[in-house]
C-alpha cells in the first residue's frame, strides 16, 4: 500500500474500517473521528495487527489520531 496514491490509500483504509464496523464506507468522511462511528480499542487493535504485518503503524499511532486521513498518511 505504500506505493498507492493518497486517494487510493484513503479509500482502502475507509473500506477496511467500514467493513470492520459493519457500516457503509460512504458513511465515513476522511476527517471523522472514528470513535463516533463505533470504533473501539479491540477493533483498532485488529486493524493495527493487520497493517503491522505489512509494515504499518502500531496501535498507539492509530489511537493518536483516529481519522481516515491520518491513518492513510501513516500507511503511505
Amino acid at each position: 500500500m505504500r506505493d498507492s496514491s493518497p486517494a487510493d490509500t484513503r479509500s482502502h483504509v475507509r473500506n477496511e474500517v467500514a467493513e470492520l464496523l459493519g457500516i457503509a464506507a460512504v458513511e465515513i468522511d476522511d476527517d471523522d473521528d472514528l470513535l463516533d462511528h463505533g470504533l473501539d480499542s479491540i477493533r483498532l487493535m485488529m486493524l493495527a495487527d493487520r497493517w503491522r504485518a505489512d509494515g504499518g503503524p502500531d496501535a498507539m499511532a492509530l489511537m493518536a489520531d483516529r481519522r481516515i486521513s491520518a491513518w492513510a498518511d501513516l500507511l503511505r
